[in-house]
């Protein structure tokens, strides 16, 4: 057998490998409870990058908006301020569109995460599929928190399932 035949064979051997119906999945971040002054550390970025590894790691296509702050976490008319987001993940081609509400707490003048809610949107029809709290700002160190953070995405991931 020739190195060609090899090598075609070890490319469609690696195009089997990825899943063929690999889904876009958009995150957009935002932090609440703090001012546009306050420092939120690594966390914020943390949980983009964890949640983003964990959806990259199941053979998603993942993308990401910047991550945007509010003082205080929205009404559940929410869809207006994220709108423009929401919008270019559906022009994008998102299936889904991930948004996470990283709550902060001002102790001794450090803003620290206490939680996060993650909600998953259906892009074609915007409607909520998915919603769950989860624990922020209690990993030990980096690693820990962005360890929690792929915890979380794989826990929504299980759940979107067969959609």
């Amino acid at each position: 057998m020739t190195y060609k035949h090899l090598g075609g064979i070890a490319v469609l051997l690696a195009i089997l490998a990825f899943p063929a119906s690999a889904s876009m999945v958009s995150f957009q971040l935002v932090e609440t409870g703090i001012n546009e002054r306050a420092s939120s550390g690594q966390y914020s970025s943390l949980w983009e990058s964890g949640l983003m590894a964990a959806f990259f790691d199941a053979g998603h296509i993942v993308t990401s908006s910047p991550v945007m702050r509010v003082e205080d976490t929205p009404a559940s008319d929410f869809r207006s301020w994220f709108q423009e987001s929401f919008n270019d993940a559906v022009e994008g081609g998102a299936a889904y569109f991930v948004l996470g509400f990283l709550e902060y707490d001002t102790r001794g003048g450090r803003a620290l995460p206490v939680g996060i809610v993650l909600q998953v949107y259906d892009s074609n029809s915007g409607r909520l599929i998915y919603e769950q709290n989860f624990p922020a700002g209690t990993g030990g160190n980096n690693s820990e928190e962005f360890r929690l953070a792929q915890d979380a995405g794989r826990v929504i991931i299980s759940h979107m399932k067969g959609r």
